[in-house]
């Protein structure tokens, strides 16, 4: 057995996070792990990589126990892992080869400057696998795309002698096809004899690539399954603990007043040519694959990226977009995809990340801020949102993966949007929180609110809006609504246009 895990337990404090793990993974075998945000998956990675010692029980490799002092011991027996917030290991100032062969560079290639063509050689060779051998190597990681920068996480696992690799939702950032080369590249790797823990939310993926399905709940597995016997019931109600009746609640009635109106709109390469109509309490769709244009049209129609032709209106009133500031102050809210570093301030407090976008409202004379308005305003939208926290003045860090997303829905749901833009709202979020965002989402669209939605879960993208439209290359090429929308439509407009 490659991996065992024996009664495992782990507590920070008084806080319990595994209460006896119990599992195997066998060589070639690839396992999901699935749970509920802070059901313990992230504390039971890290001690199977050696960045946490257990309390108690053992973790068994190749039939025997070890005790990994840090996670360059657990390298050193064919250990990797891929976390989700995977850019924290990388260096953006080094280029893609350096930085896939960062760990051993002077072991395996020497000091001298020419070694760095035969880095540069296996870097290539590496993404090559991946089927993403249009990267440069010898570009600096930081200019990358964040599918592309994921990529060259997974190269640089890969590029190693593997035994175990652990990956923490690894197709986050990447769109179907990348999904899918990376889909093949697990395969290959199983089929070498590498085992493989597999961490995701989507449950076409793990049904797709897992032989065998373990959840836990409450740092204890509830299901230790084969995937051929395991439906996705089963799955949810181990998560949760009970089923849920309707994975996507979609309950609209979209009115006939056009919010927002798009004409022409463009932004150098990104995209071009855009005109779109989003009606009160309608959700539009944006399909396509990554570097379609349909992130940067969501950037630029909030400010955070130039808007060089074409206008927009919001409630008939043109927006200039000029700056944030001008989407803010027409009622445009926009939900990034990556809320560590664009969406919220993680060492602030769940309370002041929430207010941040209203905080004039509760200036009173010489600027000072009225704590208890700001508190009453941020108690009611945490309590309609439900989100979940021990206490307001609590850092952002100290929530669950589902419930800081909520908090950043918070944040603009109190500044009363009439647009919304959501860019994978749903993103790096389990079972349970990805129910609590579509209830929020059709809560603001019975209030009115318009909402552009772009994501790179067909099933979401398809279930949750009421028509779509499809980018490719950086442009409009098909819109659909009723029967003509799914996912299949969506995936053959979004890889070769308009039929």
């Amino acid at each position: 057995m490659r991996l065992r895990l024996q009664d495992v337990t782990k507590s920070f404090g008084e806080n319990s996070v595994l209460r006896g793990v119990t599992f195997e993974v066998g060589p070639g075998e690839v396992v999901a792990l699935a749970g509920e945000n802070g059901a313990g998956k992230s504390t039971l990675t890290r001690v199977i990589s050696g960045a946490h010692q257990p309390d108690s029980g053992q973790v068994v490799i190749d039939d025997e126990p070890v005790t990994f002092k840090n996670p360059q011991a657990a390298m050193a027996r064919g250990i990797e892992v891929i976390y989700q917030e995977f850019r924290q290991n990388l260096f953006p100032h080094l280029t893609v080869a350096e930085n896939i062969h960062v760990l051993d560079r002077e072991r395996r290639f020497g000091r001298l400057l020419v070694s760095r063509q035969r880095m540069a050689r296996e870097a290539r060779s590496a993404l090559a696998a991946l089927g993403m051998d249009d990267i440069d190597v010898l570009r600096p990681v930081g200019t990358l795309g964040v599918a592309q920068q994921q990529m060259v996480e997974i190269a640089k696992a890969t590029s190693h002698d593997l035994r175990l690799l652990i990956l923490d939702e690894p197709t986050a950032a990447l769109d179907e096809r990348e999904s899918q080369q990376l889909f093949e590249q697990i395969r290959r790797l199983r089929a070498e004899g590498v085992s493989i823990v597999y961490i995701s939310h989507r449950l076409d993926e793990i049904f797709e690539l897992a032989d065998r399905i373990v959840v836990l709940r409450d740092g204890l597995v509830a299901l230790d399954s084969p995937t051929a016997s395991t439906g996705p019931a089963q799955i949810v109600a181990a998560m949760v603990g009970s089923t849920v009746d309707n994975f996507y609640p979609k309950e609209r009635n979209t009115g006939d007043q056009v919010v927002l109106r798009v004409r022409g709109a463009g932004s150098g390469s990104a995209f071009q040519g855009i005109d779109l109509d989003v009606r009160a309490g309608e959700v539009l769709g944006v399909g396509g694959v990554v570097g379609c244009g349909r992130s940067s049209l969501l950037r630029a129609l909030f400010g955070l990226e130039p808007l060089t032709t074409g206008t927009v209106e919001v409630d008939g009133s043109p927006v200039p977009l000029r700056r944030i500031q001008d989407a803010i102050d027409s009622r445009i809210a926009y939900v990034t995809p990556d809320r560590q570093a664009e969406g919220l301030c993680p060492d602030l407090s769940v309370e002041a990340n929430i207010s941040l976008a209203t905080l004039r409202r509760y200036t009173g004379p010489a600027d000072l801020v009225r704590r208890d308005r700001e508190r009453e305003a941020c108690g009611e939208v945490m309590s309609r949102l439900r989100v979940r926290t021990a206490s307001r003045e609590a850092a952002m860090t100290s929530l669950s993966g589902g419930n800081q997303q909520k908090a950043l829905f918070a944040k603009w749901v109190l500044a009363g949007p009439r647009v919304l833009l959501l860019d994978e709202p749903t993103r790096g979020v389990d079972v349970g929180a990805k129910t609590e965002i579509y209830r929020i989402i059709n809560q603001l669209t019975a209030d009115g609110v318009a909402v552009v939605l772009v994501s790179s879960d067909l099933p979401e993208l398809v279930a949750m809006s009421d028509r779509a439209v499809v980018m490719r290359q950086g442009r409009l090429v098909a819109e659909m609504a009723g029967d003509r929308l799914s996912e299949q439509s969506v995936l053959e407009h979004a890889l070769v246009g308009a039929a």
